[in-house]
């Protein structure tokens, strides 16, 4: 019975391989597969040249996500079960209501589709005949799901986009609520508008209804909830002085949810005070009770959070279940309570098992938010980083772990990390207008922040020699400050055009460089403040970072137009231009101390490596999600290091890189390590299958070319000694 349950899980949770190429039940299923179960212990001995996977900081997929559902062109928005559980309701930004089988995870019939634009919401009446659909158009459409034609009936008189939808207990009553301020409650049978409920003095974002239905709860971005009895049309109480999300009312009618930032806050029906709040940590999308009221699920920017709120809300305890999903918008206990489904940003729909929770799993240490700046130190054994967590963090470049806590101090998004020369500070630069040093031994502040920039803080970087540091701000200025008095230099301020983004020393330090949003790229000697050189311009562009070449005669610049330019400071020409880039802009560069390679860090998410002299491509490195704002070198030049808006810090293999697309073109390894992430899988550069990977696992994989991921979760894909069998010679992993 075990192994019939196990077996279910497995292909449940691996459909996704299954169904798109048989082999992978070897190749990809069972290596992700619990290493726990009877499946996996009763197949794998048979099996060998596979590849070994390991988690850090996240659970198994199948622990938590029992099916994953995939078919919509967009981010979904919600999700409803119907009253008996064997139907799923979701509706996303491609436009379409699409009905799911809840056992095959199969659609039950043809995407729905009503020209309306984005879905919004979606809500399953509990007789299991009718889906309600909210748009952006401000279209509420009706759905009869129970004929093999799916029929809908559109009910006007929105004039803004409806944010939500929600059937009374009975499926007598529908009511829906909008940007306009307005909630409306219909006869979803005949479309009649029965009551009009006005008052709220902003977008209203959520509604729903009391068991009984005689009373329905709305909560808007006027920051109120309010409790209405829809047969009069008043309101009966406002509740709260803050929460305006998705809201949702207990089964017993006593108590009223709400989300607001990265809390839910939890209020009484009868009296409206406050009972408790519920920290989330990121922020909130949709809250909802289960069906017996006991718990309370909370979808918002990372994943999925559950609490235990009865018997005691004040001493509610919690698990995160299904790992880091990224953005989930909605997140929906199916009619027995053992399930959620969850609507995430990626377009696909996670089936959770509750009582899967992940407690016992403790993510790693990790940014909350983007990673605007990496730096390393100079025997590169570790890392430093800045992010729009308002934090500094400092890293074992060789493990991934913290080595020391957050850097606290900065009010604002820190853009800007730079280590000293002799490994013993850290500089950063943030929205707060300040600049300060930190001890890279104890992460004590050193001295006071540094304060004489006006605007924001873009850039800081030291000089070769310790002496100096510079700073590149929004007040137009780059600033030159004294480390040891932690005062600026009587050289400066250096007027920019523009706001400058990006400041760099010569490696002699007798230039410092920055450039700009005009496009321009200034040149000052250190020693008397003076422009060394004529400016080099990139018409038309931003400028968002540059960095000299290690004999210091050349430049490397980033811009706004996804290039980068190599100029020859003396001839004040641009000599080389660096094309390959997904539209967008090149945020970083840096050139490595052996001269020999460029990198590139582009908002297309991927990392290029660039010859030094030529301009040729050397490699394309994937594994970035989102935006990639930071690059730099070890020493040695063999490593790369960056910072993503993905939240993730990546150490790159640099030879290994570069050798992937001539010495190693048919080897399964390389192939592997080169791969790009698909739709789910990795694949090669013949578009052939490697790989596929969980969707929970996605954003936080490691292979042998990125040798470290330092984020909350970390999935460790690697290949033995004796190779992969994989391509044609899949067969041969199994060994009988």
């Amino acid at each position: 019975m075990r192994f019939l349950s196990e077996a279910k899980t497995f292909v449940a949770s691996s459909h996704e391989a299954i169904e798109r190429s048989a082999p992978h039940v070897y190749l990809s299923a069972l290596p992700f597969a619990n290493k726990t179960s009877l499946v996996y212990q009763d197949f794998a001995p048979h099996c060998t040249y596979l590849i070994h996977v390991d988690l850090f900081g996240v659970g198994h997929h199948a622990g938590s996500a029992v099916m994953t559902f995939t078919g919509h062109g967009g981010p979904v928005r919600s999700v409803s079960y119907s009253g008996n559980g064997r139907l799923l309701a979701s509706g996303s930004d491609d436009g379409t209501v699409r009905i799911w089988d809840m056992q095959t995870g199969e659609e039950a019939q043809p995407p729905l589709h009503s020209g309306d634009g984005q879905v919004l919401s979606v809500d399953f009446a509990r007789n299991n005949l009718w889906v309600a659909s909210g748009s952006d158009s401000g279209t509420v459409c009706v759905w009869n799901v129970g004929t093999t034609r799916a029929s809908h009936q559109r009910l006007n008189g929105h004039s803004g986009a409806v944010n939500g939808v929600a059937f009374s207990r009975d499926s007598s009553r529908l009511a829906s609520v909008s940007e306009d301020k307005s909630v409306f409650i219909w006869n979803p049978e005949t479309g009649e508008r029965l009551v009009d409920l006005i008052g709220h003095m902003a977008a209203v974002t959520g509604v729903a209804f009391t068991a009984d239905g005689e009373i329905a709860g709305s909560g808007s971005k006027d920051y109120k909830i309010r409790l209405w009895n829809i047969n009069t049309g008043q309101v009966m109480r406002e509740v709260g002085n803050s929460a305006s999300d998705k809201v949702n009312i207990s089964p017993d009618g006593e108590l009223v949810a709400g989300g607001y930032r990265e809390t839910v806050e939890v209020y009484s029906c009868k009296t409206g005070e406050t009972i408790t709040v519920l920290n989330c940590g990121a922020k909130v999308h949709y809250v909802q009770f289960s069906p017996d009221g006991r718990s309370l699920v909370a979808a918002h920017d990372r994943g999925v959070r559950l609490w235990t709120v009865q018997p005691d809300p004040q001493t509610a305890s919690w698990v995160d279940i299904g790992g880091d999903l990224g953005v989930v918008h909605c997140a929906a206990f199916s009619p027995d309570g053992q399930g959620i489904a969850s609507a995430t940003n990626d377009g696909t729909i996670r089936i959770l098992s509750v009582r899967s929770g992940e407690s016992g799993v403790q993510r790693l240490p990790a940014h909350e938010q983007a990673v605007n700046s990496v730096a390393v130190s100079p025997d590169g054994d570790i890392i430093g980083s800045a992010s729009s967590d308002k934090s500094v963090r400092i890293w074992n470049a060789h493990t991934g772990e913290a080595a020391l806590p957050p850097l606290d101090g900065h009010t604002g998004d820190v853009f800007s990390a730079s280590i000293s020369p002799d490994g013993r500070l850290l500089a950063s630069g943030s929205v707060d207008c300040t600049v300060r040093l930190w001890d890279m031994q104890s992460g004590a502040p050193v001295g006071e922040p540094m304060r004489g920039h006006s605007y924001t803080v873009r850039a800081v970087l030291f000089s070769k020699d310790g002496r100096w540091l510079a700073s590149a701000a929004d007040d137009k200025t780059a600033r030159i400050w004294d480390v040891a008095t932690q005062r600026t230099s009587a050289i400066g301020p250096l007027a920019c055009q523009d706001g400058p983004n990006t400041v760099a020393f010569s490696p002699d330090a007798a230039l410092v460089a920055a450039g700009d949003d005009s496009g321009r790229i200034y040149l000052w000697r250190t020693d008397a403040g003076e422009q060394a050189h004529e400016l080099l311009h990139a018409e038309g562009n931003n400028v968002w970072s540059v960095a000299f070449s290690p004999d210091g005669t050349r430049i490397v610049s980033g811009g706004s137009d996804n290039a980068a330019r190599i100029w020859d400071i003396a001839a004040g020409q641009c000599i080389l231009v660096l094309q390959g880039h997904g539209p967008g802009i090149v945020w970083s560069v840096a050139w490595s101390l052996d001269a020999r390679v460029i990198a590139t860090g582009s908002s297309d998410a991927t990392l290029r490596l660039w010859d030094a002299m030529t301009g040729a491509p050397l490699a394309t490195l994937h594994g970035h999600t989102k935006a990639v704002r930071s690059v730099a070198f070890t020493n040695d030049s063999r490593f790369i290091v960056s910072g993503s808006n993905d939240t993730t810090i990546r150490k790159w293999d640099v030879r290994a890189a570069c050798q992937l697309p001539s010495e190693r073109r048919n080897d399964p390894v390389a192939a592997l390590a080169s791969a790009t992430l698909k739709d789910g899988w990795l694949v090669g550069s013949s578009g052939e299958l490697i790989l596929w990977v969980p969707a929970k696992y996605r954003g936080c994989l490691q292979t042998t070319l990125y040798t470290l991921v330092i984020c909350g979760s970390r999935v460790a894909v690697s290949v033995g000694e004796s190779g992969l069998h994989a391509g044609l010679d899949w067969a041969l992993c199994w060994r009988g």
